[in-house]
């Protein structure tokens, strides 16, 4: 039973991996290339669109970001 919750477990880790490299190349391409790109266009928007939506809770929202990239860091080590 650990086996599989282990197996599970790290397929999980590698899809959220893939995800984050995606969502990091998509916010790039969008700051390239600005919003006409198809798929890639959109997302620096709705991104900006989530930490307006927070307003004074934006820098909270950066400081947890570091927070779980850095215990993402020393996982993945």
């Amino acid at each position: 039973m650990l086996d599989i919750m282990d197996r599970v477990g790290s397929a999980l880790w590698q899809i959220t991996k893939f995800l984050s490299l995606v969502v990091a190349v998509s916010i790039l391409i969008s700051m390239l290339f600005g919003t006409g790109v198809p798929f890639f266009g959109g997302i620096l928007q709705n991104t900006q669109s989530v930490i307006d939506a927070l307003s004074s809770e934006g820098l909270g929202l950066i400081i947890a970001i570091i927070i779980i990239l850095s215990v993402w860091n020393s996982r993945s080590n």
